[in-house]
């Protein structure tokens, strides 16, 4: 059976990308993404109030939690920003799909043994069928142009990678929301320095309601629910099982735009779309690294 938390992260981040597009009209870029993960961090520690969860933690644990922010938010965003600038927007969906590759090459690493064969060709059948639907979709190119912001979008997903196991000892010891709420909160902080001239320079008062709606579901539901159940799939189901579910995001942003926004669905992409549930199946059925 497929996690209905992981899945209904999975449809938040698909749909998310429209909204962050449609924002992004008005905000611009460092300006959107600093306001939202410092508003997300600051609404995930009321919620540990509301909760009555402890607000503090082991003094051991600040480094490798302002490590997970420093990851997972500073840099993931900002090469995921930067990436996208230099490389095609179906290349940018291709490669930053590529983290469950990652994190099954870097936990194999780190712990010395190899990754099953069933989920090692679940992980291929999904990586194969994300691929079918984006060339579908956009078409991948592969050119000197885009080379950098292919590398840059690589470089993010990997970021992504460490950012899901890195995470893994965390949830083990304190609650989802707790490191959620303060992995955000060190990433935002770092990347206040770079965002801190356009923080200044946007005009807050012209942004419409339409966007300001797009930015809050961004924040409030991307960011702070779905990253939240995103932990907690960690901590219940482990690394592998986890992350192998961010290859439903493409898949479910071709279903979302073909309901809402009357896009045709090719025969490649349902079967690309059949692929990939394969194959998050055949992983959720393995023995997980």
């Amino acid at each position: 059976m497929l996690d209905a938390r992981l899945l209904f992260v999975a449809v938040v981040w698909a749909v998310n990308f429209a909204f962050v597009k449609y924002a992004l009209a008005d905000f611009s870029p460092l300006s959107f993404t600093v306001a939202r993960f410092a508003l997300a961090s600051l609404f995930l520690t009321g919620a540990m109030l509301a909760y009555r969860q402890p607000l503090t933690m082991d003094r051991s644990d600040i480094g490798p939690v302002i490590r997970l922010g420093f990851t997972g938010i500073t840099m993931y965003n900002l090469l995921f920003m930067f990436g996208l600038k230099y490389t095609t927007a179906s290349n940018s969906s291709l490669f930053i799909s590529t983290s469950p590759l990652f994190a099954a090459l870097v936990l194999a690493l780190t712990r010395k043994r190899g990754i099953s064969l069933p989920a090692a060709l679940g992980l291929a059948l999904s990586a194969a069928g994300v691929f079918l639907i984006v060339q579908s979709a956009g078409g991948v190119t592969f050119s000197l142009r885009d080379m950098a912001g292919d590398l840059l979008t690589l470089c993010a997903a990997l970021f992504w990678a460490l950012y899901t196991i890195m995470a893994r000892p965390l949830v083990e010891k304190y609650s989802p929301l707790k490191i959620t709420a303060y992995s955000m909160a060190a990433g935002t902080i770092l990347l206040l320095p770079l965002g801190a001239a356009d923080l200044s320079r946007q005009s807050w008062n012209t942004i419409p309601v339409e966007s300001w709606a797009a930015f809050c579901f961004s924040t409030f539901i991307s960011a702070g629910v779905a990253f939240t159940l995103w932990y907690d799939g960690v901590r219940r189901l482990g690394v592998s099982r986890t992350v192998v579910y961010h290859y439903l995001v493409p898949l479910v942003a071709v279903v979302f735009a073909a309901l809402f926004l009357n896009e045709r669905i090719t025969a490649l992409q349902v079967i690309g779309g059949g692929m990939i549930l394969v194959g998050v199946y055949v992983v959720q059925k393995s023995s997980a690294l």
